[in-house]
């Protein structure tokens, strides 16, 4: 069981060893290897242009069904 100490970290603890990580600042997720933070990054950009260009979609078609009515 992990204290709340080792939670609030910047390492991940296996077999009793510390391994340094990277702490992702949009999720809080720890990254391992730390060389990895970017491409996760990379995909939490990518997930935000996905839902801006879905929420983009949506507002267009909704004007367009406002004009129709």
């Amino acid at each position: 069981m992990q204290t709340t100490s080792q939670d609030n970290s910047n390492a991940i603890v296996i077999e009793d060893n510390a391994l340094p990580a990277a702490k992702c600042d949009e999720c809080g997720a720890k990254i391992y290897p730390g060389s990895l933070l970017q491409p996760h990054i990379t995909r939490h950009q990518r997930r935000q242009r996905w839902f801006v260009k879905e929420l983009r979609k949506l507002q267009y078609t909704m004007a367009h069904m406002r004009d129709l009515a």
